[in-house]
């Protein structure tokens, strides 16, 4: 257990840093496609995850797992 929370407790306090990156990163994309006049990459990746998450997340709302208590 205590190894399990030391795991928590890194990715947690990782997870800002990786926030932060990665939202630089998108921004440094951004500025290169708009300077090379090709569609970002990222946009389009990140669109289609946004996409699958919202759907993953309604089909789990609508359909009860067999542990649920209703």
């Amino acid at each position: 257990m205590t190894v399990l929370g030391v795991v928590v407790l890194l990715v947690r306090c990782t997870r800002p840093v990786v926030n932060y990156t990665a939202t630089r990163l998108i921004f440094l994309e951004l500025w290169a496609a708009q300077r090379l006049g090709r569609p970002p990459v990222s946009g389009f990746v990140g669109a289609g995850i946004t996409d699958e998450f919202i759907a993953e997340f309604h089909r789990a709302r609508q359909h009860p797992t067999a542990g649920s208590p209703t």
